[in-house]
């Protein structure tokens, strides 16, 4: 497979226009993280990556993190590398934000992973590369409350014509299902959760699928 990204001649229009030519901004990833602050090694892997293709630094923040780190006055992208419109992305980044802006950084928010074109369209090449006709592939994803989040997930599920179940559904569905199911994880990495199907050899985040990781890889690079 390769990534569509390469087809876009550029998937940040509306973001270049406000942009200095040649100057391109710091990178500032906020992932969720694990207890204590703790970012999963191909987090950590592929963020530098990215600063390497950019050239200019990548740091992360875990919203799990009770420490955060110091930012230097360089101006920065601050980046949501989260799926789902839950109250992380509509209370905890804004929250982050103001407080990079209330220590003087030049801080210009990117919206939330899960609402990019171009990360919507990796999730369709990755189910058009799959044989679904035998309804195997299913979407895993973390349990919501209704409101947002779960109007976000109905309107993915069309998008991609495949079903959809939370974590606990699919571990009770995998239990009484006749036949076996593939699972696409809605996670950008590795969480406790799913750390025994990882164990047992099953993808249980899309940072371990090349088309995911190198596609954002290429997003990321391309931001201005």
């Amino acid at each position: 497979m390769t990534s569509p990204v390469s087809d876009v001649l550029d998937p940040w229009p509306l973001l270049r226009k406000h942009e200095e030519v040649g100057c391109k901004r710091a990178l500032r990833l906020i992932v969720h993280g694990r207890a204590g602050g703790y970012v999963p090694s191909c987090v950590r892997s592929f963020a530098l990556q990215v600063a390497q293709l950019r050239g200019t630094p990548v740091l992360v923040e875990a919203l799990t993190a009770t420490d955060r780190h110091e930012q230097s006055a360089d101006p920065i992208w601050l980046v949501p590398l989260l799926l789902l419109p839950g109250s992380h992305v509509r209370e905890d980044v804004p929250l982050i934000r103001q407080r990079l802006q209330q220590q003087g950084v030049n801080t210009r928010l990117v919206p939330f992973l899960g609402a990019w074109p171009s990360w919507w369209r990796l999730l369709q090449e990755w189910v058009q590369h799959h044989d679904c006709r035998d309804g195997s592939l299913v979407l895993v994803h973390h349990p919501l409350r209704q409101g947002v989040a779960h109007r976000y997930l109905s309107l993915l599920q069309q998008r991609l014509a495949l079903p959809m179940l939370s974590w606990d559904d699919w571990h009770a569905d995998v239990a009484s299902a006749k036949e076996a199911s593939t699972p696409l994880f809605l996670a950008l990495a590795p969480i406790q959760i799913t750390q025994t199907l990882r164990d047992c050899g099953v993808m249980t985040s899309l940072l371990e699928i090349e088309l995911f990781r190198l596609g954002l890889i290429d997003l990321l690079a391309a931001l201005p």
